[in-house]
């Protein structure tokens, strides 16, 4: 007789449902990048007289964010596998449960904190970017 373990088996299959999630909310960002471009090229054209400096910082902004979302789904990635791996070592002691478990917060708390810097950094950008272009007006 086989000696299996389906629900490690079915704990893979939730692994790779996740991935796969990830990677098509990833796919869908990156879809939604290439049509601020183009929008954003059509309106350079369109719009007259035309600040182009302006929908630079609009395209730069659109991409610093769809940056930060990926790292967002990234990080809930990765928080999943911790847990099913901790999940997996069931019989594991106690301690190494938690051990495991403040290891992966910890992570994620330094990703969200690397994600936040990011968000900063951005608005930071647009600051600079729109009084630059303040000051050119003037």
């Amino acid at each position: 007789m086989k000696d299996t373990n389906y629900a490690a088996d079915f704990v893979d299959l939730f692994m790779k449902g996740v991935e796969r999630a990830a990677e098509l909310q990833k796919k869908a960002l990156e879809a939604a990048t290439q049509q601020t471009a183009e929008a954003i090229a059509a309106s350079k054209k369109a719009i007259q007289p035309s600040v182009p400096e302006v929908f630079d910082v609009v395209q730069q902004g659109f991409e610093r964010y769809v940056e930060a979302q990926k790292g967002v789904i990234d990080l809930v990635v990765q928080q999943t596998a911790a847990m099913v791996e901790t999940t997996k070592h069931g019989g594991s002691s106690a301690q190494k449960v938690v051990d495991d478990f403040t290891k992966s917060v910890q992570q994620s708390v330094e990703r969200a904190v690397e994600i936040e810097k990011k968000a900063l950094g951005l608005a930071e950008h647009s600051a600079k970017a729109a009084s630059g272009g303040a000051k050119h007006k003037g």
